[in-house]
């Protein structure tokens, strides 16, 4: 020891103070001659500079590889194959099943364009209308079913039948335009057998959901084709019939009952599963569990969810509500087992709420004034900001407050995966396609689970790409994570059906590209004409059509700020993009997006059926499960837990 004391070590006496100064700076000095040094320091030096010198040749290597991929690396532009003038400005745009027809909501009314010619073939045009939203529901023989809303929240029900269009009703007329209420969606099942409407009214809010007797209609419009002329623009058919008014649920308060005896007397068929609502907690045990995961997840909850109950808003402002076909394994009456796709229930969630309520439609109300009670409630962790439905209403995934995002699996009634996206942002939209590159092999071990791909944009811009697996593999990229500006955060997010492991962006500065999920780098940007640009920047107006893989969108023409008041019509166009016509798509195609649909379906008979179906995945996905279970120990033995 007494080697390795040197002299900078020593203590001076408080009044030397030149010798203090003189004494640090030699030791400091010395300290970095590694000669000077002891045999163990000049070891750690050595292994210090070595790792330092490696580490840095790595980051330069890696650096030079990334600079060659980015040279290497030719983002392919592509440009719009057609264009069409369009009559003043268009908010929505919808197609048909087929891909024959358009149909866009405008400033003065409805528009049905051909898309083989591209011409507008039926117009319903009314000056004080301006339709903001269309869903549309094809019926068969060239007929289709049109839900639209207007700016001033006006619902209306069409039918485009042998290139006609008939007004069949206003859903929300009333005579007192005092009493109407509003309508802020209103949607169309894809058999067009049920329609919803979300209506405001003095502060309250309620879904309406509708029963359309299409067989009914499709009769008549047989028989008054023949009698009515091509001007004709209104037809009385058959009535609608509102099937339910559903209300948002009262928050459960602590129950008075003091035995689990007199709650089955007060519940329906003697069971407390299903509702939600019935239970056997009091009051104070609400306060308490609430103050007790507070204080245990104190560093994980979010702002928002911190925040005390009465700054929250008061009631739900809004409703967001799914169709769901047959694919659960509760037990439905026996109509739902028809030959067609006719939704059996409806999946809906209110603002701020965290529950997932579920109502059936095919069955029979045992009090024709009472309130519909829901038959299934799927809970979650945190609030519901978005959600969507896969296309056989298999898959329901749920982007939750925290950053969460759960998907639940109707067939079997459990969550399917659970995803935390990084950042801090709230998740505002969420998108949904299934996956079908999977081996003929894999369909006769047991039920087919596909590939999902989720595509999640938050509210900061930012935009990531979520693969789920089965067996937990989940992966992550992140197409835009910090947006650098305003003009560089995303608005539209979503994959391209038509095209493998591609997501179309939009930002806010109206580019336009199309981004692999692999690796989260874009391979094609859309240019409209150097003339034109998106028509709205913050919510554009497009269509990916899958039939026929066509991109369409809107845009206006870039006019002068002192021509903006000259012009009476706003000039706007329709470009499309077809990829089908482009050779450079080819490695992308896919070969059938509805494979992977139809092979989810699955018919359930009875709960045993859906507990045999549901143990078999687990026997045949057990390699996976424990491949992604010892990665995540293996994760977790990586962190320092104190």
């Amino acid at each position: 020891m007494a080697v390795n004391v040197r002299r900078g070590l020593e203590i001076p006496e408080p009044s030397d103070h030149s010798s203090c100064e003189d004494d640090d700076v030699t030791y400091f000095t010395d300290l970095q001659k590694p000669d000077n040094l002891p045999e163990s320091g000049r070891v750690i030096n050595k292994l210090l500079n070595n790792l330092v010198d490696s580490t840095w040749e790595v980051i330069s290597e890696q650096e030079k590889i990334k600079r060659d991929e980015q040279a290497a690396r030719q983002i392919l532009v592509l440009n719009a194959t057609n264009e069409m003038k369009l009559p003043g400005r268009t908010n929505s745009i919808v197609c048909s099943d087929d891909g024959l027809y358009l149909f866009l909501g405008q400033t003065h009314g409805l528009s049905v364009i051909r898309t083989s010619t591209l011409t507008c073939v039926r117009t319903w045009q009314d000056e004080r209308v301006e339709l903001t939203s269309i869903s549309c529901a094809s019926l068969g023989n060239a007929t289709h079913l049109l839900c639209t809303v207007d700016d001033m929240g006006i619902a209306r029900l069409f039918v485009h039948h042998m290139e006609n269009i008939y007004l069949l009703k206003v859903i929300n007329e009333t005579e007192d335009i005092n009493q109407r209420s509003i309508c802020a969606k209103f949607e169309v099942s894809r058999s067009g057998d049920f329609g919803a409407a979300v209506m405001t009214s003095s502060g309250s809010v309620w879904l309406d959901v509708y029963r359309f007797p299409q067989d009914v209609w499709l009769k008549e419009l047989e028989t008054k084709q023949a009698t009515q002329t091509p001007q004709t623009t209104e037809a009385k058919l058959s009535p609608v019939v509102l099937l339910m008014k559903i209300k948002p649920p009262e928050i459960p308060a602590g129950t008075s009952l003091k035995s689990p005896s007199e709650v089955l007397q007060k519940t329906e068929q003697g069971t407390i599963i299903g509702s939600g609502q019935n239970h056997l907690i009091s009051s104070r045990q609400w306060e308490n569990q609430d103050a007790a995961f507070r204080k245990m997840f104190m560093k994980y909850l979010s702002s928002n969810s911190m925040r005390p109950s009465q700054q929250k808003a008061e009631g739900p402002s809004n409703c967001t509500c799914h169709f769901l076909l047959h694919e659960g394994f509760h037990s439905v009456p026996g109509e739902a087992k028809a030959a067609r796709d006719i939704p059996i229930a409806v999946c809906l969630w209110w603002n701020g709420s965290q529950n997932l309520l579920q109502y059936l439609l095919l069955k029979t109300p045992k009090e024709k004034d009472s309130e519909p009670k829901p038959d299934v409630l799927w809970p979650n962790s945190q609030e519901i900001l978005c959600s969507a439905v896969s296309a056989c209403t298999r898959f329901v995934v749920l982007g939750l407050d925290g950053q969460l995002v759960t998907i639940w699996d109707r067939q079997f009634g459990c969550p399917y995966g659970n995803i935390v996206i990084p950042g801090d942002s709230a998740i505002c939209r969420v998108k949904l396609l299934l996956q079908n590159q999977l081996p003929v092999t894999s369909l006769i071990q047991g039920p087919f689970l596909p590939t999902l791909q989720l595509v999640l944009t938050c509210r900061n811009g930012a935009c990531y790409s979520v693969t789920a697996a089965r067996g937990g593999d989940i992966c992550t990229v992140a197409l835009i994570e910090r947006p650098t500006g305003p003009g560089s955060s995303v608005t539209v997010a979503q994959p391209v059906p038509f095209l493998k492991c591609l997501v179309l962006l939009m930002q806010r500065n109206g580019e336009i590209s199309i981004w692999e999920t692999a690796d989260g780098e874009p391979v094609f940007i859309l240019n409209l004409p150097p003339t034109h640009v998106v028509g709205s920047l913050r919510e554009p107006v497009f269509l990916l059509e899958p039939v026929q893989k066509k991109l369409y969108i809107t845009g206006d023409r870039k006019t002068p700020l002192v021509k903006v008041t000259d012009r009476k019509e706003e000039e706007s166009s329709l470009f499309i993009f077809s990829f089908s016509e482009n050779t450079m798509m080819d490695p992308y195609h896919v070969t059938s997006s509805a494979v992977s649909e139809k092979e989810t379906r699955a018919t359930i008979i009875d709960l045993e059926e859906a507990c045999n179906l549901y143990f078999q995945e687990r026997a045949d996905s057990w390699k996976e499960r424990n491949r992604n279970l010892a990665f995540q120990w293996e994760q977790l033995s990586k962190r320092d837990i104190k």
